[in-house]
């Protein structure tokens, strides 16, 4: 069941540093609050689990010391997502820290009509070209969920090669080439109704996008959320968790969630297992 096509981004080591830092709590701070030696907490942050010391730190981080240690025994994975109308472009990011490590981009398309609609470009145009060409599809518009480059390092050669004319980003997040859109702007396009909502945090203008006329509501979510994490949030991280419950966690339980990184998820699966909420 662990197996996936697409690998959960965040180990728990990564929620807690996540935490840590958006909290502005540094090692030895973690250390006074939880009791714990600053061997210990280091130990921790550097991958050897003890469920001991994790539930003392979840409690000074506000995360679910029973979800933090269900991730890090690697018990529980989003089912697979099987959507019609939805396509998940995984393509690879790789970082120094993290060699492993992927980038999403997402069509979503008229089963009908074959009308597509892209949601960000990961680092190159190409994976998504070929989705596009494998399901016959024709690309209408393109949005951006924010304007990290690895969310839109394929927008130019994407939109020039498929001659598309209706290219969004966030109003606070301009991006070359993009139309600006406000937060809680609403359209119908390819037969889908299309609403924008913020969910800066991990960056200060970030949108995320529901969509209606799938067999499912789908929220294109960027870097907001993950399964079984949330992007970092150095600044803002309050002001993310905040944006996360609201506007994403509050849509109804079935709503299949699509991050920028790891596997797809869904409203009810991270209520009940991610540890920051």
């Amino acid at each position: 069941r662990y197996k996936m096509s697409v690998a959960i981004e965040d180990e728990y080591q990564d929620v807690l540093q996540k935490a840590a830092v958006g909290l502005r709590l540094g090692h030895a701070a973690l250390a006074v609050h939880s009791g714990l030696s600053l061997k210990e907490v280091r130990a921790l942050i550097d991958g050897n689990f003890s469920e001991t010391h994790a539930r003392k730190l979840a409690l000074v981080l506000g995360l679910d010391a029973d979800k933090l240690t269900a991730l890090a025994g690697h018990t529980w994975c989003p089912d697979e997502v099987f959507l019609p109308g939805l396509h998940q472009c995984n393509m690879p990011f790789p970082e120094a820290s993290y060699p492993g490590a992927s980038v999403n981009s997402y069509l979503v398309y008229n089963t009908s009509t074959k009308e597509a609609i892209a949601f960000d470009t990961g680092t190159s145009a190409e994976p998504i070209l070929e989705c596009i060409q494998a399901l016959d599809l024709s690309l209408k518009a393109v949005f951006l969920t924010h304007t990290h480059r690895d969310h839109v390092g394929g927008f130019e050669k994407l939109v020039t090669a498929t001659q598309t004319g209706r290219t969004f980003a966030p109003a606070e997040e301009p991006h070359a080439g993009a139309r600006s859109l406000q937060p809680d702007s609403k359209m119908q396009l390819c037969g889908f109704d299309i609403h924008a909502v913020k969910t800066s945090g991990h960056t200060k203008g970030a949108l995320s996008y529901i969509v209606h006329g799938l067999d499912l509501p789908v929220a294109l979510v960027g870097d907001a959320l993950f399964s079984l994490s949330i992007g970092g949030a150095k600044c803002a991280y309050q002001l993310a968790l905040k944006n996360n419950r609201e506007q994403l966690l509050s849509l109804p339980s079935e709503t299949i969630l699509c991050p920028g990184h790891g596997p797809m998820t869904s409203v009810l699966e991270e209520c009940v297992h991610n540890p920051f909420f």
